[in-house]
């Protein structure tokens, strides 16, 4: 924009500039917060979290820096419960994220912000900052009232499902059941994959004396509630504690179970501590169970995969859909891959597990249909087999969208490149996965990408894109993304002279006008209506008032001088006009 602004003979009458102050600043000894940290990072990385441990870290809170500005709520989510990005943390300027959406005036960010554990204590600096510097009463109000015990916890989703399993019904997704032998008898309806993912004692056992058992008796010495608070943990459920006593026997019991982050849990809960520290260790609690599945997707299913040609497949399937005996896996999602031109076509079989398939709801729908996938049956594996043959459901996607998809159902973490978020969003408007559309929609239309190019050819306000503009747009229209169509939208109006004069631009006018049903000759159409608000922003229009109703153009007479901006503004909207005109179009 510096080379559209007026030269001082362009000033409106009667402005006077400001002086011009050389501004010197003394050398004092004293260094910023920030430097302070990095240099203690530097010296001793265990002294230190604020603004994350490593460069990704750095680099993913100053996104979530960046996003609170714009006022990017879905951004933020992602930011927050994906990567776990620290809402606490602080900039090189000592802004803290809550503070970056209060002055902006973002209320939403700001409400998200303190339910996922942004603190603004008042009797802080880093508090009263961001009171102060609050942009409305609205948010000021916000931040006075808001009780942090009504927090949520940000890694909810994930743990949510993880704990689920161990009271769904339906489908019987558990493959492992633990039976107690003491006075107490009692069942646990378990799963072997979960058991695998978080605990090497499990492991061990579970692929040692415990190999081909389907029902295992616990020790009449174990306290059954002692084996369910081990369970709970293991499964992401918030775990309390009782009397001392017990405690003691269950610190003891999760170091036999090689479980040192139940042993650090347990002491917590015996002290006293705040909401906000409970709350801090049960996120700590949650980010380990989430690293812990991302290691074992990326080594059990992703890892594991099974490559057969498309051929044999074809020929025989069932010969084809076996896995070794002490995989934990109960189905095989199949994909075509292409991509080995020498080879022909190859499928490509990931061993998985209907629990984690289930949270996708077209796979839910599909294990709890009367169809031949509803019906399962577990495999036997008997003594000594090396194999066992599993039932195969196709997924029509590439190998690399099928993977992202695969880590996102099992971690809720994945990082989408922009290449691939195209396919990703489609996919999981198939599989009716709503964060993972967010997640590429994200991917899609993220500003500043480094892997992407910007066409200049289209104007100076070009940014990179992974994917025709166009595509983009109907992609947001076909998967219902608000975020894709604003942000076609604003490109649009970025580069209007660009793309005003093309047929593909007249043509998706059309579509959009096309898209409301029994439309009459002066409804508005959304595109055009989205363009024209981008085009306030753009050159600076903010109050209504000052636009002709039904023109929208800025009004001009002997009362009221225009400036440049707005003869733009209103030049580009006879652009518009012009091309409504020839597509015969009133709106």
């Amino acid at each position: 924009m510096d080379d559209d602004l007026p030269d001082s003979s362009e000033l409106e009458e009667g402005f006077i500039p400001l002086p011009q102050v050389e501004v010197v600043l003394e050398d004092l000894p004293l260094e910023p917060k920030y430097k302070l940290i990095s240099r203690l990072w530097q010296e001793d990385p265990r002294t230190i979290t604020e603004g994350g441990s490593s460069q990704q870290e750095q680099a993913r809170f100053h996104e979530l820096c960046e996003a609170c500005r714009r006022g990017d709520l879905e951004q933020v989510d992602n930011l927050v419960t994906t990567f776990g990005v620290d809402v606490n943390a602080i900039d090189e300027w000592d802004y803290t994220p809550l503070i970056l959406a209060s002055l902006c005036g973002h209320e939403e960010v700001v409400k998200y912000l303190l339910e996922h554990g942004a603190v603004c204590d008042r009797d802080t600096f880093q508090g009263e900052r961001c009171l102060y510097g609050a942009l409305t009463d609205k948010i000021r109000s916000l931040l006075l009232k808001f009780d942090i015990s009504k927090a949520v916890d940000a890694i909810q989703p994930f743990a949510a499902h993880i704990a689920s399993l161990l009271t769904k019904v339906e489908p019987d997704t558990s493959d492992v059941i633990f039976l107690s032998t003491s006075t107490d008898p009692r069942q646990f309806y378990l799963h072997r994959f979960v058991l695998t993912a978080r605990s090497t004692y499990f492991i061990e056992n579970l692929a040692g004396r415990w190999r081909s058992k389907k029902l295992i008796k616990l020790s009449p010495s174990m306290d059954p509630r002692l084996f369910d608070l081990v369970i709970k943990y293991l499964y992401c459920v918030d775990i309390t504690i009782g009397s001392t006593d017990l405690n003691d026997k269950a610190v003891q019991v999760a170091l036999k179970l090689d479980l040192p982050e139940l042993v650090d849990t347990l002491n917590n809960l015996k002290g006293e501590e705040s909401f906000r520290q409970k709350r801090e260790h049960r996120q700590e609690d949650m980010r380990k169970a989430q690293l812990d599945f991302e290691k074992f997707v990326r080594t059990n299913v992703v890892g594991a995969q099974i490559r057969v040609s498309k051929d044999a497949y074809m020929a025989d399937k069932d010969a084809m859909c076996v896995v070794d005996s002490d995989s934990t896996a109960d189905i095989l999602l199949s994909v075509e891959d292409d991509s080995d031109d020498d080879n022909g076509s190859v499928i490509v079989l990931y061993p998985t597990h209907r629990a984690m398939l289930i949270r996708s709801e077209y796979y839910m729908t599909m294990f709890t249909s009367s169809f031949a996938e509803g019906t399962y049956t577990a495999p036997e594996t008997t003594e000594g087999a090396t194999k066992k043959r599993l039932p195969a459901v196709a997924l029509t996607a590439s190998r690399a969208v099928a993977e992202i998809v695969l880590t996102f159902l099992y971690t809720d973490r994945v990082d989408i490149p922009g290449e691939l978020a195209l396919d990703v969003l489609y996919c999981a408007d198939l599989l009716l996965i709503d964060k993972l559309k967010s997640l590429a929609s994200i991917a899609l239309t993220l500003e500043g990408n480094v892997d992407a190019m910007a066409d200049k050819s289209v104007g100076k306000y070009a940014v990179p894109l992974h994917a025709n503009i166009y595509e983009i747009l109907r992609a947001g229209w076909t998967t219902r993304m608000d975020r894709l169509e604003r942000f076609a939208a604003k490109y649009f109006a970025d580069n209007l002279a660009h793309f005003i004069t093309q047929s593909d631009f007249a043509e998706i006018v059309l579509e959009s006008a096309h898209r409301i049903r029994s439309r009459d000759e002066t409804d508005t159409i959304e595109l055009i209506d989205d363009i024209r608000f981008y085009l306030a922003q753009k050159f600076g229009i903010l109050f209504e008032d000052d636009m002709d109703p039904v023109t929208g153009k800025v009004e001009e007479g002997p009362w009221r001088k225009i400036t440049q901006y707005e003869r733009q503004y209103n030049a580009e909207l006879d652009l518009i006009d012009g091309l409504l005109e020839r597509l015969d179009l009133d709106a």
